[in-house]
């Protein structure tokens, strides 16, 4: 099973980040989660970016989840790019465009 790397402004002064853990480890039990970063200004999207950017380049292939929103519970869709990479999920702001971008661009684009 392939790797989901995590990214997101949730900080760690609450549950977040520890129930989106659980909720993969609850639908997929062996697959491994890395936390890139989480104290991020909130919906500081550049800042997001960048981290995602520079860690794509060193964490194993397979997925990227990345949420760093201002838009949060607006009509913003989410987004799944497929590259050589592997997967990125994440909304639809710009905070996946760069990791996209180095890693070979997209394949496929569904929201």
């Amino acid at each position: 099973m392939l790797p989901v790397s995590f990214l997101s402004d949730y900080g760690h002064r609450d549950e977040f980040v520890g129930v989106v853990h659980g909720v993969i480890a609850r639908i997929a039990p062996e697959v491994r989660v890395i936390d890139i970063g989480h104290d991020f200004p909130p919906g500081d999207v550049r800042a997001g970016a960048l981290a995602l950017l520079r860690a794509v380049q060193y964490v194993p292939q397979g997925v990227a989840l990345a949420v760093i929103d201002p838009g949060v519970g607006t009509s913003r869709r989410a987004i799944a790019a497929a590259t050589p990479w592997g997967l990125f999920l994440g909304p639809d702001n710009g905070l996946l465009a760069p990791a996209v971008a180095i890693v070979g661009g997209a394949e496929e684009i569904r929201s």
